[in-house]
């Protein structure tokens, strides 16, 4: 074959968000001598599509909606027969049942899902879903070891070799110009004071009431520490009475959502992911950006980015007591901190988008190859 493959990504709709970025970061890179990329959103475009189009590749809107209605089933295929597609690539639940189908109904030789979250098969009809559209695929791509763990426990199929682990990129806004000091005055934090920080949604699964009760301890030892969640969600109010509950709430500084979030990071001299589950958790590649020390928990994907004592600091979920004793280690071994930054340096290269994108080209050639002589052993090898 002469000509380049032809792949359509397909993803329910584009609003401004990882895997949307992740989009915009890598498809214009993609080899244009063998492969020609389109998106198809298949509930509405959103504000990444107007960025994508900008960039040169196309984006379709063929609308299916979550239920699996024939007509538009078959409008979605109809549009991936006109589009000569060889590959479908689906992102997230929906699509990758949906697309799935639709794939397989115009006669997509190789469709590939691609799984970015643990938390997907929250019923029985999901799981069964999941287990018809398995026998068509070619490939399934998790964004960690751990997706990949229970996508196979989860649903119970037993597919291991169709599985395959592709990590995140490391994606960043350019590191922030302001004078750490100006935002220090303006949040009332002395020159001598560290800050440990916290970047996340105010929400109970990422465990900001975990980083403040660590807060409590951390503060027995250094009174002068100050702590600085940056974010917002429906937890807030709690979450400020209990740093009230806990006599902290002097030391706690809620900052809200913040669009430069680098100014924060700034300021940052550990950072803390305090998580009780993440699928892989890019806000710790964001920390290791700015050369923070890093204590996170060891859930989800987190152990893939963070290796304990090389790039930075695990505790065990949920245990508080752990956190702060690992936070304020850091604070009173400055070389053991400065160590771990330049670990994390280092492990950011195995994140690098010419990486994954290199790794996703060659994932495409060899699975539809592999295809076409009906031999999938080699997918992403």
């Amino acid at each position: 074959m002469n000509r380049p493959l032809n792949i359509v990504r397909i993803i329910s709709f584009l609003p401004i968000g990882g895997v949307e970025n992740t989009l915009l970061a890598t498809l214009p890179k993609f080899d244009k001598s063998r492969f020609n990329i389109s998106v198809c959103c298949t509930y509405r475009k959103g504000p990444v599509a107007d960025k994508l189009e900008a960039a040169g590749i196309p984006v379709h809107l063929s609308y299916v909606g979550s239920r699996l209605n024939p007509i538009h089933l078959w409008r979605l295929a109809r549009l991936l027969k006109s589009l000569k597609t060889d590959i479908v690539h689906t992102h997230m639940y929906s699509s990758n049942i949906t697309g799935a189908v639709a794939a397989r109904l115009a006669g997509v030789p190789v469709i590939i899902s691609h799984i970015h979250s643990a938390h997907e098969w929250t019923s029985q009809n999901r799981i069964w879903m999941e287990r018809i559209v398995n026998r068509w695929r070619s490939g399934v791509i998790a964004v960690s070891q751990h997706v990949k763990n229970e996508f196979l426990k989860t649903t119970g199929l037993r597919c291991a070799e169709k599985v395959k682990v592709l990590h995140n990129i490391a994606m960043f806004a350019e590191k922030s110009a302001r004078n750490p000091a100006l935002l220090r005055e303006q949040l009332g934090i002395s020159p001598q004071s560290p800050v440990i920080g916290f970047v996340a949604r105010l929400v109970p699964i990422k465990g900001a009431d975990i980083f403040l009760r660590a807060a409590q301890v951390i503060l027995r030892e250094r009174p002068d520490a100050r702590f600085v969640l940056v974010g917002d969600g429906k937890e807030r109010p709690r979450l400020a009475a209990l740093a009230r509950e806990l006599n902290i709430a002097p030391q706690v500084i809620f900052a809200g959502e913040q669009k430069n979030v680098s100014d924060y990071y700034n300021i940052f001299d550990i950072f803390v992911l305090s998580s009780r589950s993440e699928g892989f958790g890019n806000v710790i590649l964001e920390a290791m950006h700015h050369d923070i020390p890093v204590v996170a928990s060891a859930v989800g994907g987190v152990p893939e980015i963070v290796l304990h004592e090389q790039t930075g600091l695990l505790f065990p979920a949920e245990n508080h007591e752990a956190l702060a004793e690992a936070a304020a280690a850091l604070l009173s071994e400055p070389a053991r901190a400065v160590a771990l930054v330049e670990g994390a340096r280092n492990r950011l290269e195995h994140f690098a988008p010419e990486k994954y994108i290199k790794t996703l080209e060659q994932c495409y050639h060899q699975t539809f190859w592999s295809q076409s002589s009906k031999n999938i052993q080699t997918f992403f090898h």
